[in-house]
């Protein structure tokens, strides 16, 4: 379960991650070199045993898919004033990929 609430949001950038991670189901550029290699090592069982070809883009894209079935996003977001309806217009994830 990861909780953000709009006090938490210091800058608007911070909302461009969890946009990301809401359509997508990632953050971009959030893994590299090593990180990366741990991943797929982890991974690589899991895919031999679903029967997935074994490349790093196939291997990530089912840890995207892991990701994305078990994690857990709650936004907690005044619904008062400005901050929140420009929030959604510049972040659509918000309204589209949410529960409200």
């Amino acid at each position: 379960m990861f909780l953000v609430t709009d006090t938490q949001i210091v800058h608007e950038g911070m909302l461009e991650d969890v946009n990301s991670l809401l359509n997508s189901g990632e953050v971009p550029n959030l893994f590299v070199g090593p990180d990366i290699d741990e991943i797929m090592t982890a991974m690589k069982p899991i895919c031999v045993a679903e029967g997935v070809h074994l490349d790093k883009v196939n291997m990530y894209a089912r840890f995207v898919k892991f990701c994305k079935t078990n994690l857990h996003v709650s936004v907690c977001m005044s619904p008062m004033g400005e901050p929140f309806r420009n929030r959604l217009r510049m972040f659509p994830a918000l309204v589209n990929c949410c529960t409200i």
